[in-house]
């Protein structure tokens, strides 16, 4: 990640690019299929940012994707500045097509397109949202942006964090987790469990024929909030769960180094 020239001193912060595009497949399927998750995630997501305060500095947005969250953090905090960070090249064609349909958002909003690494963050920020992350980071990367984080968070400001997926089956039998008819035509996404993360599975039917297919492999780990808890506690964290896959981490110091 490159700092501004302010900063104490270098750091870096894992997040979610690889040297593919691990979300470009599922970037045309993501909104037409996502209501029944965010019916639950936004509410969430509002409580957690409840109280910021955009004059402490911009709110940081880590792997943005199509814009939900940007957009719902938008709505949470009013008038604040918004750091979209999305490795995708897929995803952040559907950010830009939000933002070019919401001018008053798209004034608010500066994306990145690549990772934290490529990111020139302010010395403050007001909030940060990781949605959709940290099930990609290994120990040493998730260290790393716990220590990002208390570096740049302002006292008492929110982290807002998920772990395993919300809508990933319990077991590997394939699961259907949301339909909808578009024109003539039915969109379908299925999840299937693995060892070591879980495929997404995008359909388009007409009728009974399946006329197109995605299989989306999603590598995730099955850390959950207490392990979580405790490496971001050595980092200065205090953790509030809101559910068991998703919680806000708030910095302790009243001074950052």
């Amino acid at each position: 990640m490159h700092l501004p020239d302010t900063a104490d001193g270098p750091d870096t912060a894992g997040d979610p690019a690889t040297t593919s595009d691990l979300y470009g497949a599922a970037a045309e399927f993501y909104d037409l299929l996502a209501a029944p998750a965010w019916a639950r995630l936004g509410p969430l997501l509002r409580r957690a940012l409840e109280g910021v305060d955009p004059a402490h500095g911009p709110l940081l947005d880590v792997g943005a994707g199509t814009g939900l969250a940007t957009e719902a953090a938008a709505e949470a905090v009013p008038g604040a500045r918004i750091l979209a960070v999305e490795p995708s090249a897929g995803m952040r064609i559907a950010l830009s097509t939000r933002l070019a349909c919401r001018p008053a958002l798209a004034d608010r909003v500066t994306v990145t397109a690549g990772t934290l690494h490529d990111a020139r963050l302010p010395r403050r920020l007001c909030a940060a949202v990781v949605l959709g992350v940290v099930g990609h980071l290994d120990t040493a990367e998730r260290a790393s942006l716990w220590r990002l984080l208390s570096q740049r968070l302002a006292p008492g400001a929110p982290a807002v964090v998920d772990v395993l997926d919300r809508t990933a089956p319990p077991t590997r039998a394939p699961l259907r987790l949301a339909t909808r008819r578009v024109g003539d035509l039915d969109y379908e996404s299925w999840s299937e469990g693995a060892d070591d993360g879980w495929t997404l599975t995008y359909r388009v039917r007409d009728g009974q024929t399946v006329v197109r297919e995605h299989a989306v492999p999603l590598p995730w780990s099955g850390i959950g909030i207490e392990a979580l808890t405790e490496e971001a506690g050595a980092a200065g964290f205090v953790c509030t769960p809101l559910a068991p896959d998703f919680a806000v981490f708030r910095p302790t110091r009243e001074e950052h180094s």
